[in-house]
């Protein structure tokens, strides 16, 4: 056999077994409850090995993987970032855990989108030089003259400088005084444990303010069908942008602040339970990013009434309290379908009338497109989510509903309460219980 036939078997080798790591991978428990990670760790391996780097852009990636349209504003959109973030910490997770035995190990270094293939860390110091400059050769990185440096290396620097800052970033951060948690800072404890569980992924899903705005200019609600699929963004007319020289605003992902601020708290829960490797199990996903297959198995919690997150719409059968907003009026209402002895059968809210209440829906559910729960967060308005921080932070307003919840075998039962709350422009105050309803 010829040296040049012994180079190409030796590359098809290292191919073959680079191929044989990513499908390890995607058939993992860590990955196949996830295919949108899996859809984007397999196109960056694929493209990686073939050495098409064109294709491994922000842009490409959004067009091929998000099925993004040519020429969309990533500046507006991050969906490819903030998921390639997603990525990196799962394949951490998966080297931790499931992997941690694997040959070789899949690794997408910050700052690039380019996946690098590498010998296990229990593999020697010289086979550890010699795979990786087989590997390198089999993802299709071409010899430079001495003078260039290779990719590899490029991203290597750039790689040591992004760990340097983030070591230094640690260090201030572990020096700096730290702000004293509130007491009932926990927060529900028998609730947490039902939504974070080991093994399976909890998503947490912030409402969509753009589909909001959306109904409000184009007078139309847009069913989760049109959602999912987002069909509704071929019918665009008064929110369209003048002239048409920037995206519609159906297109752009804005999260109301009320929104973000319950998920700053939901994803320190695991913390305070005492449970860091949850972090792993949870993730932040965008209302108009979810798949249908995404809410298979999983535990959710999804904020927002159906015009920020029409996902609201696969739980609210089993819901006796209804959230609907009148865009035509303006006008909240809150419909009791079961209500109990002394509860009004529909409460009400309108912006232009000042003095009435704000309402905050929070219910738990089963996950009936297979195991795992759902908590429900709406209201009747942006602000009024920070109703549900207020229930969460304060033993006064979550402990009565666990009491009644949780049975005597420590079981948690699906629970609807609803909170009235002042409203105050932008936001609430004075959160109190208004309706528990226990199944």
């Amino acid at each position: 056999m010829s040296i040049k036939s012994i180079m190409e078997s030796e590359t098809r080798s290292e191919t073959d077994a680079i191929h044989a790591e990513l499908e390890r991978v995607l058939t993992s428990q860590t990955f196949t409850k996830s295919p949108r990670l899996s859809s984007l760790l397999s196109y960056i391996c694929q493209h990686s090995l073939q050495g098409r780097l064109e294709d491994l852009t922000e842009q490409q990636i959004g067009i091929h993987v998000f099925r993004r349209s040519p020429g969309y504003n990533s500046a507006e959109d991050t969906i490819v970032r903030g998921t390639v973030r997603h990525l990196r910490d799962r394949l951490a997770q998966y080297y931790q855990g499931e992997g941690k035995e694997n040959p070789l190990q899949i690794v997408v270094p910050k700052g690039s989108y380019l996946a690098q293939f590498a010998p296990a860390a229990s593999s020697t110091p010289a086979e550890a030089t010699s795979s990786q400059n087989t590997l390198s050769a089999a993802a299709g990185e071409e010899t430079r003259p001495s003078g260039q440096w290779p990719l590899a290396a490029k991203v290597a620097v750039f790689a040591f400088a992004a760990i340097t800052i983030a070591l230094s970033l640690s260090v201030y951060l572990l020096r700096r005084p730290h702000a004293v948690a509130p007491p009932d800072s926990p927060g529900p404890e028998a609730l947490w444990k039902v939504l974070f569980t080991p093994g399976r992924m909890t998503l947490i899903v912030p409402g969509d303010a753009s589909l909001d705005a959306y109904t409000s200019w184009e007078q139309r609600q847009v069913p989760l069908l049109e959602y999912s699929t987002q069909s509704y963004q071929d019918n665009v007319t008064v929110s369209a942008p003048p002239a048409h020289n920037d995206v519609p605003l159906s297109v752009r992902s804005v999260t109301p602040m009320a929104d973000l601020r319950l998920v700053a708290d939901l994803v320190r829960v695991p913390d305070h339970m005492g449970m860091p490797q949850m972090e792993g199990w949870t993730e932040i996903c965008y209302a108009r990013d979810l798949v249908a297959a995404q809410t298979h198995g999983n535990n959710l919690i999804l904020i927002g009434s159906e015009t920020f997150d029409p996902w609201v719409t696969l739980y609210q059968p089993q819901l006796d309290f209804f959230v609907h907003w009148d865009y035509r009026t303006d006008i909240y209402t809150v419909t009791d379908r079961a209500p109990r002895p002394g509860e009004p059968k529909q409460y009400l809210f309108d912006r232009k009338m000042p003095g009435l209440s704000a309402y905050t829906l929070i219910a738990l559910v089963d996950n009936t497109q297979g195991q795992g729960r759902v908590l429900l967060v709406e209201g009747t308005s942006m602000g009024s989510i920070y109703g549900a921080v207020n229930f969460f932070t304060y033993n006064a307003l979550w402990q009565p509903v666990m009491r009644a919840a949780v049975d005597k075998s420590g079981r948690l039962h699906n629970f609807e309460v609803l909170l009235r709350n002042d409203f105050v422009r932008g936001g609430v105050t004075n959160t109190r219980l208004a309706a528990l309803h226990v199944h």
